[in-house]
């Protein structure tokens, strides 16, 4: 089998991703009318992160793309948007 790419991909983390992630909990806690439904909380995730810049980051060497990073603000701004488009077009039953 062809081997294109030998390099394990597991160790670059986008540490937006993982920064959304942890703010989640306080935007759910600050938005009770959100649905928590696996469907809309990946929607949400998935239209949030859609709307920042990826920020990889190497785990092996600790090497970061600071240049990309965004604030927690910004993250909870594009969350705030995203919960919009998510209200208005739940794809739960």
């Amino acid at each position: 089998m062809l081997q294109i790419n030998p390099y394990d991909i597991d160790m670059l983390k986008n540490i937006n991703e993982k920064r959304a992630w942890e703010i989640i909990s306080v935007f759910l806690e600050h938005n009770p009318d959100m649905c928590i439904c696996k469907s809309c909380i990946l929607d949400l995730m998935a239209i949030t992160l859609n709307s920042l810049p990826p920020c990889y980051h190497s785990e092996e060497h600790n090497i970061s793309a600071a240049r990309n990073k965004v604030s927690d603000e910004e993250i909870y701004r594009k969350m705030k948007e995203a919960s919009i488009i998510v209200k208005s077009r739940p794809r739960h039953d």
